[in-house]
């Protein structure tokens, strides 16, 4: 019988102890990889719609804890507008607002005749006219969730908006808003004259110098931050802390996995007295226990782990089920991140087997069998 055999046995001869720690260890890393494709998915999904948008810059307020947690005066953007090597500039009002009946929904509001409008993927449908006033235009992610067709209404803050447009984006978040005319977003919201972010459009965003100075002359006499789509993630302390929770998170759930593997193994090694004692006394050497000791150890992590991993790929695959939330984000567990997670528990597990290991190697052979 070689190592590997005789710790399957030695598993499957305490069957519930063992179910017990492969359980615990599928959940510690399970949850970890959640938590962390969760990060990376919010993020992403945030990304992706600003990207799709449009925009060589996006303008927000200085010292805000998240994106879309402050509030721009519209004046500033005349001034921005002004600036030499400024293409163009729309702010955006964006907000999640309450829907009646029909839940929640995520809410952009752009200003009449800005470039954004005709950026939108129609699926259907148009884009609000000039001087047109309380219509929306739907993602479709948004329109099939909230079962909403073209000449709908839709209630938000408990007015009604006339659906005249079906969008096709690409981006989750995009999918799964309601574009509407700025003056009426911030005439329900009660936000006169504010907007959330802005897009701005530099005529050579190629050279450096020039993109430099733009930012440099937009950031100089007012409280707002310029910065590329790929660099909004720098100032927004909520994802910051969506970047560190994740880790924390992870660590938390090696430290699990090798507690569970040094209590399935120390109750193991203390049961197996006897056994650990005929071994000594045929010739086994102290090494050879520790190599079936550690052997267990692995097993009992390989299992976990492999459990843990797809139970965070059926967490993904539930989570688009999720009221509201399900529209806005999509889980997705990757290589990336699984192989950090795996990794650092498989190093505490063997680490978490060597613990009972040395105490089984360091057991006499007399004294085994004189205390079982």
């Amino acid at each position: 019988m070689n190592l590997f055999s005789l710790a399957l046995r030695n598993l499957r001869q305490r069957p519930v102890r063992t179910g017990l720690a492969v359980f615990g260890i599928a959940v510690a890393v399970g949850s970890a990889l959640a938590f962390l494709a969760l990060s990376r998915s919010v993020q992403a999904g945030v990304r992706e719609s600003l990207d799709e948008i449009g925009g060589d810059l996006i303008l927000m307020p200085k010292n805000v804890s998240a994106i879309f947690g402050g509030f721009i005066p519209e004046s500033v953007l005349d001034r921005i507008g002004a600036i030499s090597g400024v293409a163009r500039v729309s702010g955006a009002l964006i907000a999640f607002v309450p829907s009646g009946a029909d839940g929640g929904a995520l809410a952009f509001g752009w200003p009449e005749g800005s470039y954004l409008w005709k950026r939108v993927p129609l699926h259907e449908g148009r884009v609000p006219a000039a001087g047109e006033r309380r219509v929306a235009v739907l993602g479709d992610a948004a329109a099939a969730a909230l079962g909403k067709n073209l000449n709908d209404d839709l209630d938000l803050f408990g007015q009604s908006f006339r659906i005249v447009g079906i969008a096709g984006y690409a981006a989750s978040v995009n999918r799964s808003s309601v574009i509407v005319p700025l003056a009426d977003l911030q005439e329900v919201s009660y936000r006169p004259r504010q907007v959330t972010i802005a897009y701005v459009d530099v005529q050579d965003a190629g050279d450096r110098a020039e993109f430099a100075r733009i930012r440099y002359e937009i950031q100089l006499p007012v409280n707002v931050i310029a910065t590329p789509v790929a660099d909004v993630f720098d100032h927004d302390r909520i994802f910051a802390n969506l970047e560190v929770v994740p880790f924390a998170v992870a660590l938390i759930a090696a430290v699990m996995s090798a507690l569970n593997v040094i209590t399935a193994l120390a109750m193991a090694t203390q049961e197996r007295t006897r056994q650990i004692g005929i071994f000594s006394a045929i010739g086994w050497s102290g090494g050879r226990i520790v190599k079936s000791i550690v052997i267990e150890g692995m097993v009992l992590w390989a299992i976990g782990c492999t459990l843990g991993v797809l139970l965070s790929f059926l967490v993904a695959c539930g989570v688009p089920y999720i009221p509201v939330i399900g529209r806005l984000i999509s889980l997705r567990p990757a290589g990336l991140l699984i192989v950090p997670v795996v990794g650092a528990a498989f190093v505490l597990c063997i680490l978490g087997a060597l613990l009972p290991a040395w105490r089984a190697m360091r057991m006499l052979p007399a004294e085994a069998l004189r205390r079982t």
